[in-house]
């Protein structure tokens, strides 16, 4: 059976079916704003989520590096020699922002100056001399450790009559303690504390021409 319809109505049939199917322009229009509206609120606590990230991950990079300084300070200075007059420089010597020792190599047994040098954020450490390969210093870097770092040293003064505390340590006696104070991490403070052991004695065959062991 013919059913008749006028035209105008399935125009409008087919306009109701095509809004049927999507959104209208005022609908994509409120979506698009609300997601807007949405980043802006998150972007703050997104931005802060990274933020704290890196945060993290520079305070476990700093905490590994300081290990490995501490590390080789400890093991160093368990390691001095004390040195006669004739060398011109004491077993240990050093100022706020370097330290040099003279240790006893574990495998050679043979002497080596070991210099460790704060250099802006970074720790520089040299091992020179006939412990370790003559002639060609053997240098490394520990990147972020040394960041408004100083060394201190605790000992007895020049006529070694009384205990003091000192930036620079020029004595050819060694001190009792040597201290090196790190950047705070969240307010913590960090601080590397070595006791120098009193035993270390001059043992070896002393060269005078050379002026080393």
């Amino acid at each position: 059976m013919f059913i008749w319809r006028p035209a105008g109505r399935k125009a409008l049939d087919r306009a109701r079916m095509i809004r049927d199917k999507g959104f209208t322009l005022l609908e994509a229009l409120v979506a698009v704003g609300l997601l807007a509206l949405l980043a802006m609120l998150l972007a703050p606590a997104i931005r802060a989520v990274s933020l704290a990230e890196v945060r993290v991950r520079e305070h476990v990079s700093a905490r590994e590096t300081t290990s490995r300084l501490e590390t080789l300070l400890r093991d160093s200075v368990a390691r001095v020699q004390t040195m006669p007059d004739a060398v011109g420089a004491g077993s240990v010597t050093g100022s706020a922002d370097a330290l040099s020792l003279w240790v006893r190599m574990p495998m050679s047994g043979k002497l080596a100056r070991l210099h460790v040098i704060l250099e802006g954020e970074d720790v520089v450490v040299m091992m020179a001399g006939r412990g370790s390969n003559p002639g060609i210093p053997q240098v490394s870097r520990l990147d972020g450790a040394g960041r408004n770092a100083r060394f201190y040293y605790y000992g007895e003064n020049e006529t070694r009559e009384a205990l003091t505390w000192a930036s620079q340590w020029e004595y050819n006696h060694l001190p009792q303690l040597i201290v090196l104070d790190l950047a705070p991490i969240n307010g913590t403070i960090r601080r590397i504390e070595i006791a120098v052991p009193a035993q270390a004695r001059f043992d070896c065959d002393f060269d005078s021409g050379f002026g080393i062991c």
